[in-house]
């Protein structure tokens, strides 16, 4: 039984083997024929075993295998219409033949393998090659955290041989490194410092994974010291003040540097003057933007040009509060020759004139004198100009844009600003709310503002430590988003190395805010708050004598209509 059984077992274990197989006694009958084989020949194992192998599958050459007892390997035959690659080897036992034995593939499926074994060694040849040919460090590691390939570039920095980091713990090959844990929790790492000997590396460390399975991680020196990154990132910064020489120059004859997508912000508010900014662009219509110092009332200015029909026409600035008051007229309305004593031979066009077409731009515009008032409101009453000295009148087909950090209104009353142009500026007024009130929006704007650092001063500072960006956000920014810029960019300056801005590097007044003088505008944020207490009251007072009719409202407080609605929405009266 025990013989019985285990030739029931060699018969099963040989009938599963995908290989073909043909055996015979010593007189060369076939004893045993195997599925595979029945497969490839087209023969049963019922019908052949007992007959002569010749006759049945002729040209095995098993016959002259039994009579001479010498091997034969690697021998083509056709088998029908099968082409095969057989062995043939006679049984011996008591140093006598007892049978043969034919093991056969064909020869289409083992020039298959055979390509595919070709394609897989050319590709592992062709990924050796390109990994020599990086200079840049490159190793992998196993499940286990073992190194299995490491490129030649990487071993020079090291200092070993690859035959003394493959197979080893990369904790053993690598100081400082973390591949281990990154092959293990399957978090990336990019452009992260590493301490390799006396270099501050920059390495990235990237888990592989197949099937949601990590089988590997591969680390890559991006750059072998952070020297290397700032040299980098200065000749990419000489090219980008190239780049930006030629768009300078571009936009010089296009019109306005900026667009809405350079107004940064989230906040909530922020947001919705963002996009009534972008809607007023479609009209033509006057444009007042107020805000305190540095909130980027400019920028406003540009995106409403860029995002208007007259985007392709010149955007014209005037900064009323830098122009002496004697040469504003001349400047704003040009002058013809011989109009005043060293007048330029040919005239001069004035900045009202150059902006047909397009867009003025009247920055600081309360700082405007009253008599210049008078002359501007005229030429937006006619929408025509007429130099200085000159008798022919140019017409205007310019659209006015203002922009202010004081408050009109108050200088109305007082009789320091015209309240017929103040209305003629104001059919749309965007109030820009200050960095305190959008305190969100700072790690944002210290995003963008580090890019145009680095582009400055030719260097590659990307990031702010956690406790650093918490005393950012906790300031009160009297200077909004300009003293943002600047201290960023001190903190920049004052750095040694590295490419993340610490606690050390802020000024004194943001670390220790008792000395930032919180005190006075601490009493200057009384006095608003004070006066949009009165306002607001004088505003509900004014709806419920017009019996909330908003128009005789804003009538009865000789309020211009759009400002008395941006005050409604301004302190949330229905």
């Amino acid at each position: 039984m025990g013989i019985l059984l285990d030739a029931e077992v060699l018969h099963a274990t040989l009938d599963s083997i995908n290989i073909s197989i043909i055996v015979t006694d010593e007189k060369g009958i076939i004893v045993f024929i195997n599925r595979w084989a029945e497969t490839i020949t087209g023969l049963k194992a019922d019908e052949v075993i007992g007959k002569m192998v010749d006759h049945v599958v002729p040209g095995t050459s098993l016959l002259s295998v039994l009579k001479s007892g010498v091997s034969e390997f690697n021998r083509r035959l056709r088998i029908g219409n099968i082409d095969v690659l057989a062995n043939r080897t006679p049984i011996w036992k008591d140093k006598q033949i007892i049978g043969a034995v034919s093991v056969f593939h064909e020869i289409t499926e083992l020039n298959e393998i055979a390509a595919e074994l070709e394609e897989v060694t050319k590709l592992k040849s062709t990924l050796e090659f390109v990994l020599e040919s990086i200079e840049e460090g490159i190793v992998v590691v196993d499940k286990q955290a073992m190194v299995t390939m490491m490129n030649s570039a990487y071993c020079r920095f090291l200092g070993k041989t690859l035959s003394e980091v493959i197979g080893k713990p990369v904790t053993e090959v690598i100081p400082n490194t973390r591949l281990h844990e990154v092959v293990q929790d399957g978090r990336a790492e990019f452009n992260v410092i590493q301490k390799i000997h006396v270099h501050n590396c920059v390495v990235s460390r990237i888990p592989v994974v197949k099937n949601g399975e990590i089988i590997c991680a591969i680390g890559n020196v991006v750059f072998k010291d952070v020297e290397d990154l700032k040299r980098l990132a200065k000749k990419l910064s000489q090219l980008q003040h190239e780049i930006d020489y030629y768009k300078e120059e571009l936009r010089k004859t296009l019109g306005g540097k900026y667009t809405i997508d350079d107004l940064i912000g989230n906040n909530e508010e922020f947001q919705r003057v963002k996009n009534m900014g972008l809607k007023t662009a479609k009209g033509s219509s006057s444009v007042l933007i107020s805000g305190e110092s540095g909130t980027g009332k400019e920028l406003f200015a540009h995106a409403i040009h860029n995002a208007s029909p007259r985007c392709h026409g010149p955007f014209i600035k005037v900064n009323c509060a830098a122009i002496p008051e004697g040469l504003l007229e001349s400047e704003l309305f040009g002058y013809e020759e011989g109009a005043f004593s060293g007048a330029r031979r040919g005239g001069k066009p004035g900045k009202i004139e150059l902006a047909n077409g397009g867009t003025l731009f009247l920055d600081e515009i309360g700082d405007m004198p009253l008599s210049m008032q008078a002359k501007l409101l005229r030429v937006l009453q006619e929408r025509e100009v007429e130099r200085v000295g000159g008798t022919k009148a140019i017409k205007l087909d310019a659209r006015v844009i203002t922009a202010t950090n004081k408050d009109l209104e108050e200088l109305c009353a007082d009789g320091q600003f015209r309240s017929d142009l103040y209305y003629r500026l104001n059919i749309v007024s965007l109030n820009i709310p200050p960095l305190r009130e959008r305190r969100d929006d700072i790690p944002l704007l210290c995003e963008m503002l580090l890019s145009k650092i680095n582009l400055k001063l030719e260097c590659f500072v990307d990031t702010i430590s956690p406790e650093c960006m918490d005393k950012l956000t906790a300031y009160s920014w009297p200077g909004n988003v300009r003293e943002l810029e600047n201290v960023l960019e001190r903190a920049v300056n004052i750095m040694d190395e590295g490419v993340c801005i610490l606690r050390e590097h802020l000024p004194r007044a943001i670390l220790m805010p008792k000395y930032n003088g919180a005190e006075e505008r601490i009493h200057r944020n009384d006095l608003v708050e004070a006066k949009q207490d009165i306002e607001k009251k004088a505003i509900m007072k004014a709806l419920a004598a017009a019996d909330g009719n908003k128009s005789k409202a804003a009538l009865l407080l000789c309020m211009n209509r759009s400002v008395f609605y941006e005050r409604l929405r301004k302190y949330n009266i229905g």
